[in-house]
């Protein structure tokens, strides 16, 4: 009889990434794998809007945890951030982060319950108020999993309760982190789990030294989503150019969107003008919104009600983009990403105002420009200054083919240089090296290594 695995999920983007991808197929050759996704019928925010049926699971279930009860976790979540990045070098990024999302009076009282001598007496009081989760207790004895794994943004619906639970019932816990940031920002409330899978040396030393996780506990799979990047393309370059409706004969550069604020209409135009005017080199602007934007920033025009000469969006995008814009859009857009892949593959180089799409361009070897100039919107100013101040990006600007300007004054020059690095082999060679800090991407597949650590786990439990 197949020993039983739970995989627990609970929001959209985990969706996107996880299953997807189809990160767990050899796991479920393997093992009798249920999902669990989460539902609230209490609240109209859902972290879960997909539609379930449609990603053709063999077995699944949803399990209600009211959003009452993760706000409840707040409080601790942030005194544990707090206390764990006390004395380091991101302490105070992540403070001011926090004062920023809470309310700076709030983050100050939070500041007084982390300090050394308070901390382990109110995170004792408050886990004790919370207790366990009696509908996922019950869950879990009428269940019996052999090991549960969390894919997880380390912070959400279910994660505080697996903590909990999960040594207690003597249940294995995996965790997989899914953004970035997840170890250098957020904080694991209520224990530890087995193990922490994460995406490379640099997010290894965050968990360890910003999460206070045991370093044998964290391990390098690299990213479930990035796996795509392993694979060659079956398209032609013309293929490619025709799927996403850009001319043939020109360099083409993605303008991927980001998620905050940042008026792209206003950048695009002004490529579109410099390249028209000759002062970009010849080249083509694929303009890719991101996909969870949100509606237009203050000021910002929406995309088709101007003309461009030399930019289009990528078709892919195109219905969310106007769904988006007239808010009429629940969660984000989950598109494929081997979509992204392909579009990383006909383009000579990436501009962004700061997305994780930066560090994907790297992966293939493809020349970067972080392109946030001064906008109207001080709060769209204010978030980059924070983001940019975040122990993740630290060193990730240090490398030949990535460059990071302000100025609109210097766009052309920074805009010619990458399109001439983008042939460089020594700036490509560079690049993938840089990116293996961030990502590794070399040795068994997320999934292989999933599948041995998942055996490994229950052959240990049964030892």
């Amino acid at each position: 009889m197949k020993k039983k695995l739970l995989v627990f999920v609970d929001y959209d983007l985990i969706i996107r990434h996880f299953i997807k991808t189809r990160t767990f197929t050899l796991l479920e050759a393997v093992y009798d794998v249920k999902y669990v996704f989460h539902e609230d019928h209490t609240s109209s925010k859902q972290g879960v809007y997909t539609n379930i049926s449609e990603l053709n699971l063999k077995n699944y279930t949803t399990l209600f945890v009211p959003r009452t009860r993760m706000g409840l976790w707040d409080k601790i979540y942030n005194i544990t951030a707090l206390n764990n990045q006390r004395g380091t070098d991101n302490y105070k990024p992540r403070r001011h982060l926090m004062a920023k999302t809470r309310g700076y009076l709030r983050t100050c009282y939070y500041e007084v319950l982390s300090s050394p001598l308070i901390f382990p007496i109110a995170r004792k009081l408050m886990i004790n108020k919370m207790g366990s989760y009696d509908l996922l207790d019950k869950f879990l004895h009428d269940e019996k999993p052999d090991l549960i794994i969390h894919p997880s943004i380390l912070a959400g619906y279910f994660i505080n309760e697996l903590l909990l639970l999960c040594p207690k019932l003597n249940i294995p816990l995996v965790l997989l982190m899914n953004s970035w940031d997840n170890p250098s920002v957020k904080a694991m409330n209520t224990g530890v789990p087995d193990r922490l899978v994460v995406w490379g040396p640099q997010t290894k030393n965050h968990a360890i030294n910003y999460m206070r996780m045991p370093a044998e506990r964290v391990l390098e799979f690299g990213a479930a989503q990035f796996e795509t990047y392993r694979e060659k393309i079956a398209e032609s370059d013309l293929e490619l150019r025709e799927m996403f409706k850009v001319p043939k004969g020109v360099p083409i550069i993605l303008y991927g969107g980001a998620s905050k604020l940042a008026n792209e209409t206003e950048h695009l135009q002004l490529l579109d003008k410099q390249i028209h005017e000759g002062k970009i080199a010849k080249c083509h602007i694929l303009y890719r919104p991101h996909p969870w934007r949100g509606g237009l920033s203050l000021g910002e025009k929406s995309f088709f009600e101007k003309k461009f000469e030399h930019v289009s969006m990528d078709p892919h995008m195109e219905k969310y983009y106007k769904d988006s814009i007239d808010q009429n859009i629940h969660g984000f857009y989950p598109q494929d990403y081997s979509i992204t892949r392909k579009i990383l593959e006909v383009v000579s180089a990436v501009i962004s105002p700061l997305s994780t799409i930066l560090l994907e361009s790297i992966i293939l070897g493809k020349p970067i420009l972080m392109f946030y100039p001064k906008s109207n919107s001080k709060i769209a100013d204010e978030n980059l200054q924070t983001a940019m101040a975040m122990t993740y990006f630290k060193g990730f600007w240090d490398c030949p083919g990535i460059h990071v300007e302000y100025e609109v004054e210097n766009l052309s020059t920074v805009m010619t240089q990458i399109i001439l690095e983008s042939s460089d082999p020594e700036i490509k060679n560079s690049l993938q090296k840089h990116a293996a800090n961030f990502v590794k991407l070399d040795g068994p597949s997320y999934q292989e290594s999933l599948l041995s650590l998942a055996n490994e786990l229950i052959v240990d439990k049964f030892s």
